[in-house]
C-alpha cells in the first residue's frame, strides 16, 4: 500500500504532464498528426452514445485489446485530443462539441503506477476526494482511459467496482487497453459488465490509408465476404468478381509498385510505415516480439525457466515451417512434447500466432500437430531476418488469411480448420451452417488438386484458390483468384 503523500505527489506530478504525455503519441518523428485507424470510428460511437445518456450498461467499461505495436495507445490519445482531427471527428463535433470539450477527462499509463508502487485503486480514491466527488452521485461527465490496464494486479476488480458504482447513471466512461491475453486474466463477473474490442495488425486497405493515402472506395471487402458465406456454388462468386473486375484493376494501376509486397513483408504495423530502413523495421518487429515474451506472456501464465528461455527459439522454428509436428520440435528444442504443447499455447495466448487445428480431429481420434499461423505476415518475415525463400511467400498469404478469417469472417464462422491429409488444403472454412468452404493459398497448378481432394472429402459447397495471375472458374466448383482481390477483402 503506497503512503498517501506519494499518491498525492505522483497525482500531481501526473496531472501536469498530462496533456503533454499525451501529445508525444499523436505526431510522428515530422511532428505531422498520425493517421486513425478505422476502429477510431467506433469510439466516436461511443463518445457521442456517453455525450447524449444512450449508453447501454456493458458499454460504461470499454476494453479494447490487442498485440503490442498495432496502435492502441496512439488510439488512446487520438480519442483524448479529439479536436486535433477535426477531419475525422467534424460530424461528432458538431452534434456534441460542447459537451465534449466541457467533458472531464483523465488519461492515466497504468505502469507508471506500477513503478511506484501505487495501485489503481489509490489513485482513484485520492481522484475523488481531490475533486470532492463520489461515483455513485458524480454530477457530470467524467472519462477515464487507462493505458496498459494489466499492470495493475486487480484491474478488474477496480474496473468491476466502477460498474457497481455507478449502475445509478451513465455519467462515467472508462476505455481501458491491455495484451491481447487480458480477457484470459477476467472474471467472470467483469465479463458480463463490459464491453470488448480489439485491434488487429494492419489489414492492406489501411496500411494504403496510413502509408500513402489511399483510400480503396471499392465497397469490396464486405460485400465479397458476404457473398463467400451465402453463395451455394462457385458460380455466384465468380460471376461477383467479373462484376468487379475492370474496378480493381483500376484502382490497382494507382498503387505504388512493389506495394504488395512492401505491405506482407513489412506493413503489419504502424510503428513501420514512416521507416525506410529495412533492416530497422525488422528490428523494431523483433523488439516487440522481445516485449511479449518478457512483458506479456509473464502475465499470461508462469513458465518454468527452461520453457521460457526456449520460446525464441521455439518461434523461429514456427516461422521457419507452419506445419511442423511437435515430436520434431521437440527433438530440436530438447524438450518433452508437452512442454512443447505449452510453450505454443502461450503464444496464441499473447496474441503473437494464431492455431488451426486439422479438420476432423476431435471427432477422429487422429493426433496431428496444429498448423500455426502469426498474426501477422510481417512478424514471419522479421523473425526471418528478412530472407525471402519461394516457399515463405506462401506462408506470408496464408498469415494474411489467417488474420482476415480472425477479424473480417467470424461472424459467418463455425470454426477454421485444415486438410492434414498430405495433398489437402490450406483452410477449411466452416460456415455457421455447417456448410464447408475449401481454401488454397498458391502460386502453381497443384493447388486445383489439393482443393479438390479436399472438396470431396468434406463435401464442401466450392472452392477457392488465392494467388492465381488472372480470375477464373474450374470445373463449376473452384475459383481462382489473384492475390489483388485478396488484398482488397
Amino acid at each position: 500500500m503506497a503512503e498517501r503523500t506519494q499518491v498525492e505527489d505522483f497525482y500531481r506530478k501526473w496531472r501536469f504532464a498530462e496533456k503533454s504525455v499525451v501529445e508525444g503519441y499523436v505526431y510522428d518523428e515530422d511532428k505531422k498528426l498520425l493517421r486513425t485507424r478505422y476502429i477510431f470510428s467506433k469510439f466516436l460511437v461511443l463518445l457521442r452514445k456517453f455525450l447524449t445518456n444512450q449508453l447501454d450498461e456493458t458499454e460504461k467499461i470499454n476494453i479494447l485489446t490487442g498485440l503490442r505495436g498495432t496502435g492502441k495507445t496512439t488510439l488512446l490519445a487520438q480519442l483524448y485530443l479529439l479536436e486535433k482531427y477535426p477531419r475525422e471527428s467534424e460530424k461528432f463535433l458538431k452534434e456534441v462539441g460542447k459537451d465534449f470539450f466541457d467533458l472531464e477527462k483523465i488519461y492515466l499509463d497504468v505502469s507508471r503506477l506500477r513503478l511506484e508502487n501505487i495501485r489503481l485503486n489509490e489513485f482513484f480514491n485520492f481522484f475523488e476526494e481531490h475533486h470532492k466527488i463520489h461515483y455513485e452521485t458524480i454530477p457530470r461527465r467524467l472519462l477515464i482511459i487507462l493505458d496498459e490496464v494489466q499492470y495493475d494486479t486487480d484491474w478488474g476488480l477496480f474496473l468491476k467496482s466502477v460498474f457497481d458504482r455507478t449502475k445509478g447513471h451513465k455519467n462515467i466512461l472508462v476505455i481501458a487497453t491491455g495484451s491481447s491475453a487480458l480477457r484470459l486474466k477476467m472474471n467472470p463477473d467483469l465479463v458480463r459488465r463490459s464491453s470488448f474490442a480489439e485491434l488487429f495488425p494492419l489489414k492492406f486497405s489501411e496500411y494504403l490509408i496510413l502509408k500513402h493515402d489511399l483510400s480503396p472506395k471499392l465497397n469490396f471487402a464486405d460485400d465479397f465476404i458476404k457473398l463467400l458465406a451465402n453463395s451455394e456454388n462457385a458460380d455466384d462468386v465468380f460471376a461477383f468478381l467479373k462484376s468487379k473486375e475492370k474496378e480493381v484493376s483500376q484502382f490497382w494501376v494507382s498503387l505504388p509498385i512493389g506495394a504488395e509486397d512492401d505491405f506482407l513483408n513489412f506493413g503489419g504495423f504502424p510503428f513501420g510505415l514512416k521507416i525506410t530502413n529495412e533492416q530497422k523495421i525488422i528490428e523494431k518487429v523483433r523488439s516487440l516480439i522481445n516485449n511479449i515474451i518478457l512483458k506479456d506472456i509473464p502475465f499470461v501464465t508462469e513458465l518454468k525457466s527452461t520453457t521460457f528461455s526456449k520460446l525464441e527459439e521455439l518461434i523461429f522454428l514456427l516461422a521457419s515451417s507452419h506445419q511442423i509436428s511437435f515430436e520434431n520440435l521437440a527433438s530440436a528444442l530438447k524438450m518433452n512434447y508437452r512442454t512443447v504443447v505449452s510453450g505454443i499455447d502461450v503464444l496464441v495466448k499473447s496474441g503473437l500466432i494464431t492455431k488451426v487445428n486439422a479438420f476432423g480431429r476431435a471427432y477422429t481420434g487422429v493426433r496431428k500437430a496444429p498448423k500455426t499461423l502469426f498474426l501477422s505476415p510481417s512478424l514471419r518475415y522479421s523473425i526471418l531476418g528478412g530472407i525471402q525463400k519461394p516457399e515463405n511467400r506462401g506462408s506470408l498469404l496464408e498469415d494474411y488469411c489467417s488474420l482476415l478469417f480472425t477479424k473480417d469472417f467470424q461472424p459467418y464462422l463455425e470454426s477454421v480448420t485444415y486438410d492434414y491429409a498430405e495433398g489437402g488444403a490450406d483452410f477449411i472454412l466452416t460456415l455457421k451452417d455447417r456448410c464447408h468452404i475449401v481454401v488454397e493459398v498458391g502460386f502453381n497448378k497443384e493447388e486445383i488438386k489439393q482443393v479438390e481432394n479436399t472438396l470431396k472429402k468434406v463435401k464442401g459447397k466450392y472452392g477457392i484458390v488465392f494467388g492465381s495471375k488472372k480470375l477464373e472458374l474450374i470445373n463449376k466448383s473452384i475459383v481462382k483468384i489473384p492475390l489483388r482481390y485478396l488484398l482488397l477483402i
